[in-house]
């Protein structure tokens, strides 16, 4: 599969995901609703065709102009049962975000009427949790209340020209990247270089520890690897949002091993334990805005608690440091490290999707920020003199002009099939705005958003084919990009740099996630092509 048509099922997945009720389609019958056109389709021939593979003759039209392993695909897809239960459906489509998704969906989706069928694909899914085995396709079909739904196709449509557009754009873009990594990577590599993906010779202790910040009446649970030696440089792990830093514990372990310091704060309110709460009904939200200031505070708070702890200054360096940060902890990273919130453009960018389609799903994370008041224009904390963002969101929360005001070494690191921040959207745009004079892009092909979270992380257990094959490797990737970023950036050791380049990506690059480096390449192209 070409990476295109890869990024082309990444759209489709992340509807899937967000919206599990796109499978819903009717009870009896199913309108097809184009403008003043309408097409009737018996849900039982659809029933047919999902179960036996038949093709009714009123679909052969269409699926003569699908791809057979595309259509193999999404048969599989309505086939498989998702295991839901209706208390995770009622507290799920009970918070804010989840009640903007089901609005979205009803404008496609509608009532016998015409009418928004939010409700009553959200009533579809309840019943459906209740029928053991998992909501099928077929489950939810059964339970929408109505005889008849409408599918309007003109809404349809406008997503699909969206999708459309973003794989044009991915595909544009990255075959302009491919070519410059093909031409980095015929530089030559010094010989005899060390094996950085295996541990080094440092031995390691473990603290943790409880820091209450009275000021914000916050409590950050926070792990710290300490190396058998004194000032060493030292890396701060910000986690994604339900998330926690024991994703974290294969990476800050390797860095440890080879000297350097690791701090990894808990963010309290968009951690896995907030996640848990509202799964519970303990909570209601779990995208509170308040985080998208709180947790780049949390950074500057844990290196002045830290700096003020006794036996933990002379041990590591506090007075330099550099942050790594996942999803919403690559956003974090981002504000740390010169980023600058844009309200203004963070109010246009989520206007014009309520008044259209969107199919950036990272800004139901950015656009709950538009209810702040009078938040920091910026975070900068000059203790942060290198950053690396892997799957980071903050497009619409930064901006063109927030993100050239990052003037530090700063690597991004995207993966094709991340559904949840679009490669496209999250990083390889942004990338192009930063102000930074180092810059470094890695892309893992076939990679998720998930993929380089370790095993034994404290959040909820992810679906395989959520995470995607061949974790391990991603993880494996990120053992090395980070150690080799932090020497060269942080520790000053130049040596490191070969390992930043093209051509040590691609001696490293494995199956199934190949990986591409590029180091500072040049922007001009890039922007060519996203404007065609």
């Amino acid at each position: 599969m070409s990476m295109m048509q890869r990024c082309g099922w990444s759209l489709v997945g992340a509807m899937v995901l967000a919206f599990p009720n796109l499978k819903v389609q009717a009870a009896d019958t199913i309108i097809l609703s184009f403008g003043a056109l309408e097409f009737p389709v018996a849900v039982a021939e659809l029933e047919t065709y999902i179960k036996t593979g038949q093709v009714p003759s009123k679909f052969q039209p269409f699926i003569n102009q699908v791809p057979p392993q595309d259509l193999a695909r999404m048969i599989a897809t309505l086939k498989q049962p998702i295991p839901v239960t209706t208390d995770t459906v009622a507290r799920v489509f009970g918070t804010s975000t989840g009640q903007v998704l089901l609005s979205r969906l009803g404008l496609v989706v509608q009532t016998d009427r015409g009418e928004n069928g939010a409700n009553a694909v959200k009533t579809a899914l309840l019943q459906a949790a209740k029928q053991p085995g998992g909501v099928t396709f077929l489950s939810v079909l059964r339970e929408f209340p109505s005889p008849t739904m409408r599918l309007n196709l003109v809404r349809g449509l406008a997503i699909m020209n969206q999708v459309n557009r973003y794989i044009a754009q991915v595909n544009g873009v990255f075959t302009v990247l491919n070519n410059e990594f093909q031409q980095q990577a015929r530089q030559p590599l010094p010989p005899n270089l060390p094996n950085l993906t295996q541990p080094g010779t440092f031995k390691w202790q473990v603290q943790q520890l409880s820091l209450a910040d009275p000021k914000r009446q916050r409590t950050l649970p926070v792990t710290v690897y300490l190396p058998s030696r004194d000032n060493a440089p030292t890396v701060v792990i910000s986690h994604g949002l339900g998330d926690s830093r024991q994703s974290f514990a294969y990476l800050a372990q390797h860095l440890a091993s080879h000297g350097f310091g690791v701090i990894l704060p808990e963010h309290p309110g968009s951690d896995a334990q907030k996640l848990q709460q509202v799964l519970e009904g303990k909570a209601t939200e779990y995208i509170i805005p308040a985080e998208l200031v709180d947790r780049p505070l949390d950074i500057t708070f844990v290196l002045n608690a830290l700096a003020a702890q006794p036996g933990l200054t002379p041990a590591l360096n506090l007075k330099q440091v550099a942050v790594v940060g996942h999803s919403y902890g690559g956003y974090t990273a981002l504000a740390v490290g010169g980023a600058r919130l844009n309200l203004a453009n963070l109010n246009q960018v989520c206007t014009e999707v309520e008044q259209g389609v969107g199919i950036n799903l990272s800004l139901l994370l950015q656009c709950p920020g538009r209810s702040l008041q009078n938040p920091p224009a910026q975070f900068r904390d000059e203790r942060v003199a290198a950053l690396m963002a892997v799957n980071p969101v903050g497009s619409a929360l930064f901006g063109e002009t927030g993100l050239a005001q990052v003037k530090i070494p700063t690597f991004l690191v995207t993966a094709t099939q991340d559904i949840a921040a679009p490669s496209l959207y999250e990083q390889i745009i942004p990338f192009t705005w930063l102000g930074s004079p180092r810059r470094y892009l890695a892309i893992l092909e076939g990679a998720s958003h998930f993929s380089i979270l370790g095993a034994g992380a404290a959040g909820l257990p992810l679906p395989v084919d959520l995470v995607g094959p061949a974790p391990e490797v991603a993880q494996m990737y990120m053992k090395v990009l980070t150690l080799a970023f932090a020497q060269v950036h942080l520790a000053n050791q130049p040596q490191f740099a070969p390992f930043l380049t093209a051509a040590y990506a691609r001696q490293l690059s494995r199956a199934p996630l190949p990986l591409q480096v590029l180091n500072d390449p040049p922007l001009n192209p890039i922007k060519q092509a996203l404007a065609e």
